[in-house]
């Protein structure tokens, strides 16, 4: 089930057991009992299921060096759907400029002799 789905099942059993508690408060009886304890067994399950959908998406790396560019002790570390590009072209250098990303996205870029110097990237 996905996130939209999840959302809207947790309106549609949230509203459902509103109207149960409001009849069960006006006249009781052990249908209406355990019609609510089914809706809230109902509603558990699509609060974890909500947990486990998150929006967790691919992470991806995308390091480039051509005509001429150099990347050289600049790790990347990419987690929980960030991004992180490096790209050296045309003599440009990136040195000793690790890029972390955590849920963001980065992005370095040095060209046409432009040079990129211990300088760390974090986004987390």
């Amino acid at each position: 089930m996905g996130p939209k789905a999840v959302a809207a099942a947790g309106v549609v059993v949230g509203i459902a057991t509103g109207v149960v508690t409001n009849l069960i408060t006006s006249r009781w009886s052990w249908s209406l009992a355990a019609t609510l304890a089914v809706l809230a067994i109902a509603a558990v399950a699509i609060a974890v299921q909500s947990i486990g959908s998150g929006t967790q998406s691919r992470s991806w790396v995308r390091v480039r060096a051509g005509h001429g560019g150099q990347i050289t002790g600049s790790g990347v570390t990419v987690r929980d759907g960030g991004s992180a590009t490096q790209t050296a072209t045309r003599e440009g250098n990136i040195t000793d400029s690790p890029a972390t990303s955590r849920a963001a996205d980065t992005r370095q870029s040095a060209t046409r002799g432009g040079a990129i110097t211990n300088s760390p990237v974090d986004a987390s």
